[in-house]
């Protein structure tokens, strides 16, 4: 594990990460994680930022599940099954601002509190 995390962004059930030494990006989300290469970070917000949802809940309205929002990864024979809410969540995580990079050392990050969904860092004075 990275000495430093920069955390990109965080919500109720993920977070996003990126090494500076891999020059990978972490998404973890509910049960998933995923490494990603910023040109594969861009691509799936790009294809998740075109999910046609009507589409999908009107064709899949009748179907007994919850989730009816597919989003393919990788091979054509793994999809993810989401909800409405988890694309919009998902698409909050993707879209970071780049230069509102906050970098937690491992040690505070063991220490870090998250209280009502919300993760307080202290790094030097700056409070986020």
């Amino acid at each position: 594990m990275c000495r430093f995390l920069n955390v990109m962004s965080r919500s109720k059930n993920g977070v996003l990460t990126f090494c500076d030494h891999t020059k990978l990006f972490q998404l973890l989300y509910n049960n998933l994680c995923f490494e990603l290469y910023e040109w594969e970070l861009d691509a799936l917000r790009e294809y998740i930022e075109q999910l046609d949802i009507p589409y999908w809940e009107k064709h899949l309205k009748n179907w007994g599940h919850q989730r009816k929002i597919p989003i393919s990864v990788g091979k054509k024979h793994f999809i993810i099954l989401v909800n409405k809410e988890e694309v919009n969540e998902l698409l909050s995580l993707l879209c970071f601002e780049k230069q509102g990079v906050v970098q937690v050392a491992q040690t505070i990050r063991d220490h870090t509190t998250v209280q009502d969904n919300q993760l307080c860092v202290y790094t030097s004075d700056i409070k986020k």
